[in-house]
């Protein structure tokens, strides 16, 4: 199942960043799809074992508490 992330970016033209890019009501196991890695790589609130893909690397990201742990399709 792929889960498309959503976002609330309040009002047109805001300059906040939105708090999470991840959707905390999903339930083990989900992967969220991302069209590019920068989407999510640089976020560190993601829940524990957050599976995610990245359209652009064709790589899964495992968030381990603390680091993005990366696994080659291949």
């Amino acid at each position: 199942m792929f889960v498309l992330p959503t976002f609330n970016l309040g009002v047109v033209g805001s300059p906040t960043a939105p708090a999470s890019v991840f959707d905390s009501s999903l339930t083990f196991p989900t992967i969220q799809v991302f069209d590019t890695e920068a989407g999510f790589i640089g976020q560190t609130d993601a829940p524990q074992y957050t599976i995610v893909h990245a359209k652009d690397t064709d790589k899964l990201y495992v968030w381990d508490g603390s680091n993005w742990v990366l696994y080659n399709q291949n």
